[in-house]
């Protein structure tokens, strides 16, 4: 069944719906923030704090963790600094995963008004492909996806059109007829290099999203904004 669906307004091809994972469909921070935070200790730094985090997020793990370790210091970060204090972090946020994160409201409705009506599912993000089915799994995500992509499953990572690429080819579906639901320049960076259409959170981590930069084709304040139209 192919269905259209109307954001901001705008209606949006519905054949292939690809969603990126934190700041969309699951504010994920809470977590990240107590792994930052235990990283922290043992680099013997002051603890950031979930605010903070919530500022630094969104361009990966290895730059989360390299703000942490710049911040308060004018210092360039030695890479085996880094590496040491990723592998700290992984190994902490890995240990809960899904502890105090949670879904965004209107996620499971959406998901599941689009798995009724046969819509195909794809999940595309940075997070290392690991943690991000340990996170799909823990909340009850698993089985949404006919297919999930990692920042380390391909070669290539948003804004990189390959995931994108790879998705709709395995779909059988242009880029034409297929809307990515993301929060960030990220997601709309992609969007725009693999082709295809982008509606973006205004509730997501958003990278400090500019109004003056490349702009998504629409924007939600809520997940159940996102209205699924049926075929007339």
């Amino acid at each position: 069944m192919t269905v259209r669906l109307r954001v901001d307004g705008r209606e949006f091809p519905g054949e292939l719906v690809i969603f990126d994972l934190d700041g969309t469909l699951v504010d994920s921070v809470p977590d990240i923030a107590a792994a930052v935070d235990a990283t922290a200790v043992a680099a013997d730094l002051d603890m950031p704090g979930e605010a903070r985090v919530r500022e630094w997020v969104g361009n990966g793990s290895r730059t989360l963790i390299r703000r942490m370790l710049a911040h308060g210091h004018d210092r360039a970060v030695a890479e085996d600094e880094l590496e040491d204090a990723h592998a700290l972090f992984l190994a902490a946020y890995e240990a809960r995963l899904v502890k105090d994160s949670c879904l965004y409201p209107g996620t499971r409705a959406l998901l599941d008004g689009l798995r009724d009506r046969s819509v195909p599912l794809a999940c595309v993000t940075n997070k290392p492909e690991a943690l991000a089915c340990g996170v799909l799994q823990g909340l009850g995500l698993g089985a949404d996806f006919r297919w999930m992509l990692g920042g380390d499953s391909l070669a290539e990572r948003k804004p990189s059109a390959m995931p994108l690429n790879w998705v709709m080819e395995q779909a059988g579906v242009s880029a034409q007829q297929c809307l990515l639901i993301g929060d960030s320049e990220t997601d709309v960076a992609a969007a725009r290099n693999a082709g295809c259409s982008i509606a973006v959170a205004r509730y997501g981590y958003n990278q400090g999203f500019r109004e003056e930069g490349d702009q998504p084709d629409a924007f939600f304040h809520a997940l159940s904004e996102i209205e699924i139209l049926e075929p007339s």
